[in-house]
């Protein structure tokens, strides 16, 4: 019988031939699960011929040669994309490969009916260790992919909790939108829709141009594009318009999304409201500007008054003296009110102490509408006024209170040429009051709201810019600000605020 088992076990080794042609022609298992196990003719020789040597010796070291080899060649196996049951179905076609061998030599007669079945007994102890060693080796890599997934899966929580995170972060701290490739909003967060006041429903679908303050030239919004379209981050300062025409300054980045193709499908932009630090730099710039027409101010006041002092003592000396009395008193009024006037230039000069009192607000604008109530009449322009019912005061000098007002309001008048209306309002809160002086006049653009205060800026045909250069350092001198609103053939808007002092007792 050893000489019949030794027979097998050759005819065995040479099976690979027989299986590779099962595998590249035959459909006993899937062919696509055949391509992914990528068995090599020289693995398959190697099997049958641990097998066959089994056969033969029957010992622990061939035994342990065969465990080596799976060990070897299993995890190929286990590694493809193919399923268990696949696997499997490969490893037992190797055995029926075997089984189709005996029977055709037992019908051949080279082998006894005694033969065959102790051969039998050996191939599936044989297919039980290489079964038995696959599934080892397949739990072991299962436990392991387990562990993996377990791991990778409290990693994905943790990116999750850290992009929602992210998410939260973005949506508190800044104005955050979601745009297609054709700038279509898909998504803005609740400071984008309180910040322009429109619903999410109202902006959903609609274009960013809806924002507009028509300040930047098409010019500007071309290099966005082309920036953004080149994949390339976009980061600026942008004036935009909300929904009641407010208009605010934001600091804006954009950052484009692309494709596999380098082509953007859809960008973000993060924006940040950066109104009040603009209008500070802007009132800064102004600031330092008055500081430099201030000293050329003090310096021309100063040689001013010095030959208008002498020019005066020798007037009054003619008039005592009755020479050329007639002229002497119309010299006289001519010069106090040089006088005067250089005195209201001084304002512009370095801070000089001024005695501050209780100014009864809504009294000193009364007295001012009154005085230019003729003025306005003449030129068919009503002054309405709305006053809290209590009194309003603030700490100040009321002259130069008044001459404010006066500027503000006869500016207003002389922008109507055609006549209108001029609304004077005043309110009060805990913390702040303000006056708000309105017209309906020929209005102004944006560059020009922006040049006023500014020394010899002026829209009127004769005036030179030091009326509102004037007003602006004595409202800054009175701790409070002064803001404009305009548009052309709209009117305009001046809005005067003051902290509301605290007043222990309020003076009548």
């Amino acid at each position: 019988m050893d000489k019949q088992i030794e027979f097998i076990a050759a005819r065995i080794k040479g099976l690979n031939h027989e299986v590779m042609r099962i595998l590249e022609h035959d459909n006993v298992i899937d062919n696509g699960c055949c391509k992914e196990l990528d068995i090599s003719e020289e693995a398959l020789e190697q099997l049958f011929i641990h097998i066959g040597d089994f056969l033969i010796y029957q010992d622990d070291i061939r035994k342990n040669d065969l465990i080596r080899f799976v060990e070897g060649f299993g995890p190929k196996l286990i590694h493809s994309r193919v399923p268990l049951d696949q696997l499997i179905d490969f490893v037992y076609l190797t055995r029926f490969s075997i089984l189709n061998l005996f029977e055709a030599e037992l019908q051949n007669e080279p082998i006894s009916v005694r033969c065959y079945h102790h051969v039998m007994k050996i191939i599936e102890t044989v297919y039980q260790i290489i079964t038995r060693k696959l599934l080892e080796m397949y739990n072991d890599e299962m436990s392991f992919i387990k562990d993996a997934l377990a791991e990778s899966n409290e990693n994905l929580k943790m990116t999750l909790r850290e992009l929602a995170d992210f998410e939260r972060a973005l949506n508190e701290a800044t104005i955050f939108a979601i745009t297609d490739h054709e700038d279509r909003i898909l998504y803005a967060n609740e400071n984008l829709c309180d910040l322009y006041k429109y619903a999410i429903d109202e902006l959903i679908g609609e274009k960013h141009e809806m924002f507009s303050s028509r300040f930047h030239p098409p010019s500007f919004f071309h290099n966005v594009w082309q920036t953004i379209e080149s994949g390339e981050v976009w980061k600026g300062e942008i004036l935009n318009q909300a929904k009641d025409g407010t208009k605010y300054w934001l600091d804006t980045t954009i950052i484009p999304f692309v494709d596999g193709n380098g082509k953007r499908y859809k960008h973000i932009s993060i924006q940040y409201d950066i109104t009040e630090k603009r209008n500070t730099e802007e009132t800064l710039r102004k600031m330092e500007k008055l500081g430099m027409i201030g000293e050329l101010a003090a310096g021309i006041a100063h040689e001013i008054r010095n030959p208008l002092t002498t020019i005066r003592g020798f007037v009054q000396l003619m008039n005592e003296k009755q020479i050329a009395s007639q002229y002497g008193d119309t010299i006289l009024d001519e010069i106090d009110r040089i006088n005067f006037i250089v005195s209201e230039f001084m304002i512009l000069a370095k801070p000089h102490e001024i005695q501050f009192s209780d100014c009864h607000l809504t009294s000193i604008l009364r007295s001012v509408i009154k005085f230019l109530e003729p003025e306005a009449l003449l030129r068919n322009v009503n002054i309405e006024y709305e006053f809290p019912s209590e009194e309003v005061y603030i700490s100040g000098e009321k002259n130069q209170l008044k001459q404010v007002f006066l500027n503000l309001i006869k500016n207003s008048i002389e922008a109507m040429p055609s006549g209108g209306k001029i609304t004077v309002v005043v309110e009060k809160s805990d913390t702040m009051i303000s006056i708000t002086i309105k017209d309906e006049g020929v209005g102004m653009e944006t560059e020009q709201v922006q040049k006023l205060g500014e020394p010899f800026f002026t829209t009127k045909q004769n005036g030179n810019g030091l009326g509102l250069m004037v007003s602006y350092k004595i409202i800054q001198n009175h701790k409070g600000t002064i803001q404009v609103s305009s548009e052309l053939n709209e009117g305009t808007t001046f809005h005067i605020s003051f902290k509301n002092p605290v007043r222990n007792k309020v003076k009548a």
